[in-house]
This record gives structure tokens, C-alpha cells and sequence, in this order.
């Protein structure tokens, strides 16, 4: 194989990692976009959850709601294997949104609608 070769083989590996790496990014990008283009701020905001039905998970991902005022409903799915989660809160811009959707992407099986 030719250096050529080589430096291409590289260069499109190193492409699919960048690519990788900031698919999250490219998304929260995309989204506060949409936030924009469709809300006037400040905003009320529906977050929506699905965790499995484990009460630390659920505890943990309430926790992150604790310091904004909202209202909040929680069903499970029928089997009880999951539960949903809605907080509806007033927002002051799509930054804020995503910092909270960050805040709570940690949790191991959750969902966000």
C-alpha cells in the first residue's frame, strides 16, 4: 500500500470518529434550531421521559427537575416494566432545554420524546 493510500485510510477513519463525536452535538444543534423556529421565549416546555420502572432512576431524573417550578404526571406502561414522566415548566430559551436534556442523558435506559 502507497503512503497515499495510507494518509486516505487514515483521513476516513479520523472522518468517522469526528463524524461520531459530534453526531450528539450535530443533534442538539439541530434541535435548538427547532426550538427557536417554533417558540417564543420564555416558553412553557413539556419534557417527556420513558425509564424503566426502577425507583432510582426515577428519583434521579426527578431530581433534576427539584429547582424549576413545574408540574409534573407520572403513568406506568402496562406491564409496569416502565414509567412515564412529564414535566411541563416554563423555559427562557432552547439553550436552557438542551442543558436539562443533557443534564439527564446519563441515565441508563432513558428515553426522551
Amino acid at each position: 500500500m502507497n503512503t497515499n493510500q495510507n494518509n486516505n485510510i487514515n483521513e476516513s477513519g479520523e472522518n468517522q470518529k469526528k463524524l461520531s463525536l459530534t453526531s450528539k452535538e450535530a443533534f442538539y444543534q439541530r434541535l435548538k434550531e427547532e426550538l427557536d423556529k417554533n417558540h417564543e421565549w420564555p416558553t412553557t416546555y413539556v419534557f417527556k421521559f420513558i425509564v424503566p420502572n426502577d425507583e432510582e432512576k426515577i428519583k434521579e431524573l426527578k431530581k433534576h427537575f427539584e429547582n424549576l417550578e413545574h408540574q409534573f404526571k407520572q403513568n406506568f406502561s402496562r406491564n409496569g416494566k416502565y414509567a412515564s414522566l412529564t414535566f411541563i415548566t416554563q423555559m427562557e430559551n432552547a439553550e436552557q432545554i438542551i442543558r436539562k436534556y443533557k443534564e439527564v442523558e446519563h441515565i441508563e435506559g432513558l428515553i426522551a420524546l
